[in-house]
């Protein structure tokens, strides 16, 4: 699989989000809107999210996408860590 990743931007703060990315697979489909989240359980990324009502009136939120396989997580995570960790140096860099 071939993953481009565009970090599109970087928060900073205290709160779990630390930035926004694009995913680009195979010059095929982009996936917009990745988020990479920090928490007291680690780094991990957090998919597109939809939320709708029901006709019960539930609200529910889901996933846009995801992945099918952990196979392909981990691929996709590696690819956006890396390329968020390149743009964290890239900052340090130029301060």
């Amino acid at each position: 699989m071939n993953i481009k990743v565009e970090i599109k931007k970087i928060l900073e703060g205290d709160k779990p989000t630390k930035a926004y990315a694009n995913i680009v697979i195979d010059d095929a489909i982009v996936i917009c809107g990745v988020r990479i989240v920090e928490n007291e359980n680690g780094r991990h990324m957090s998919m597109p999210m939809t939320s709708f009502t029901t006709k019960q009136g539930e609200n529910v939120t889901r996933p846009v996408c995801r992945p099918i396989t952990s196979q392909a997580r981990n691929e996709l995570e590696e690819a956006l860590f890396a390329a968020f960790e390149q743009e964290i140096n890239n900052i340090n860099e130029n301060i």
